[in-house]
């Protein structure tokens, strides 16, 4: 078990770079795409939500403000299983810090169950759940406890929500779960969001199955989510909905070739700015937005953000 013992001061977060979508190659992107679906790619990028950093931490500092409403602590227990500076759950822990009185509340990490005080309740914290399964995989450790459990998570689906109550009652853990409210984030699926007919004419493109398209149209300026909640073909590679990539696309799924053989020869314009067309292929950890907890990430700034930045004063809670 760790203690916070530095001053909000101290902690210097590393901030991602900027992502909004580039208005000028979006409308080269839909003249790439094929006539019969311009327009329903034009509607998807229209309910695409980019989550800047600042709006991110907005809504991360109501969340703590409102943790400490509820809970009323004096000590603060967060469970984490790394500290490595390198995963997001360190880069989160950083945030907290940084917004948290140090003098009023003590923050715990702790990373094994065996070292949980269950007389406070466990604190679990993320960016974000769109599925809920890592969380679902986590509360397994908890089986059969009697914990108070606060899920600090602020952009979240109400099928990651679902999901956790069901772990708990599953797993047999007894205490009262928190979730958030007024700092909720609710995320929703582009099947709430766009019709079904639309949907599968839009990602025949980009699988061979589009009946089931179920991940989130959704951003931030840290990361765009892997392949199973999100839509990084599109956001990070910019990969059109046309008939070349489509071919390619459905020859890789229909001969289990992996798409980044052949990566090179899709036809694609990046849709976000700061993210460059020779990025490196990688569908589960996203190549663009870049982490900004990843050991080779490098901040793009200018003069004038650095003097901005440099203006603006921390406020703990």
């Amino acid at each position: 078990m760790s203690s916070s013992k530095s001053s909000n001061s101290d902690i210097i977060l590393s901030k991602p770079n900027k992502h909004p979508i580039n208005k000028t190659n979006q409308l080269l992107w839909l003249d790439k795409c094929d006539k019969s679906v311009k327009s329903i790619a034009n509607e998807f990028m229209l309910k695409t939500t980019h989550i800047s950093f600042s709006l991110f931490i907005k809504y991360y500092k109501k969340a703590i403000s409102e943790m400490l409403s509820i809970l009323k602590p004096t000590t603060l227990q967060f469970f984490v299983t790394s500290e490595d500076e390198h995963k997001s759950s360190y880069w989160i822990m950083q945030i907290i810090r940084k917004y948290v009185n140090t003098k009023k509340y003590d923050i715990q990490i702790v990373k094994n169950v065996a070292d949980i005080n269950p007389e406070i309740p466990v604190i679990i914290p993320d960016d974000a759940s769109y599925s809920g399964s890592q969380i679902y995989n986590l509360l397994e450790l908890f089986e059969n406890k009697n914990l108070d459990i606060f899920i600090l998570i602020p952009f979240i689906s109400n099928t990651a929500i679902d999901l956790i109550k069901n772990a708990t009652n599953e797993y047999n853990i007894t205490g009262t779960l928190y979730f958030l409210d007024k700092s909720l984030y609710i995320m929703k699926p582009v099947y709430e969001l766009m019709s079904k007919k639309k949907l599968e004419a839009l990602f025949i493109y980009y699988t061979v199955n589009p009946k089931n398209v179920r991940e989130y149209p959704i951003y931030f300026d840290h990361k765009v989510a892997d392949n199973y909640s999100s839509f990084p073909l599109i956001y990070t590679y910019g990969i059109m909905p046309n008939e070349h990539n489509k071919n390619i696309i459905h020859e890789c799924k229909k001969n289990r070739i992996p798409l980044k053989k052949r990566f090179d020869e899709f036809e694609r314009i990046p849709l976000l700015k700061n993210c460059n067309h020779d990025i490196e292929f990688d569908i589960h950890t996203p190549a663009c937005p870049r982490q900004p907890y990843k050991p080779n990430f490098s901040k793009i700034s200018s003069s004038s953000s650095k003097s901005k930045t440099s203006k603006k004063r921390t406020t703990s809670i």
